[in-house]
């Protein structure tokens, strides 16, 4: 077996190995598409995650709109409101993202939050409560 074959071999077993976890883990999340969830979601809930570069951050957000990111970059006051039935775009002094999301199947409080600008997924826990702010 020559060099270019093996590696032809290995790389098709690597990727038909993957396939069963990437389905598996599609089947994991389910697709929020109402906008009376998402309003939920959002609605003095407080979220914790990372960045892309692993840095944490915690965003808490009231019924009302409102909200604050908290991070190395300091205190971000935001607002926020469900567009359609599939997204919530988060509005800060510099940028307005908008997201759709999916919730863990078995984990409660466990969310993927998709960028819809970049297809960026970042998995969040939510709780429920804030701060005041």
């Amino acid at each position: 077996m020559t060099l270019k074959t093996f590696a032809i071999l290995a790389g098709a077993l690597i990727g038909l190995a993957a396939v069963p976890a990437l389905a598996q883990n599609s089947k994991d999340w389910v697709d929020i598409k109402s906008a009376k969830e998402l309003r939920a979601l959002y609605s003095n809930k407080t979220f914790k995650g990372k960045d892309y570069l692993d840095r944490p951050w915690m965003g808490h957000y009231r019924a009302d709109g409102q909200g604050i990111m908290i991070s190395e970059a300091g205190r971000i006051p935001r607002s926020w409101e469900v567009k359609g039935d599939d997204q919530v775009c988060v509005k800060s002094s510099s940028s307005t993202p908008c997201f759709r999301f999916q919730r863990h199947k078995t984990k409660a409080g466990i969310y993927r939050v998709i960028n819809v600008a970049n297809d960026q997924i970042t998995e969040v826990s939510v709780e429920d409560g804030i701060p005041k702010f």
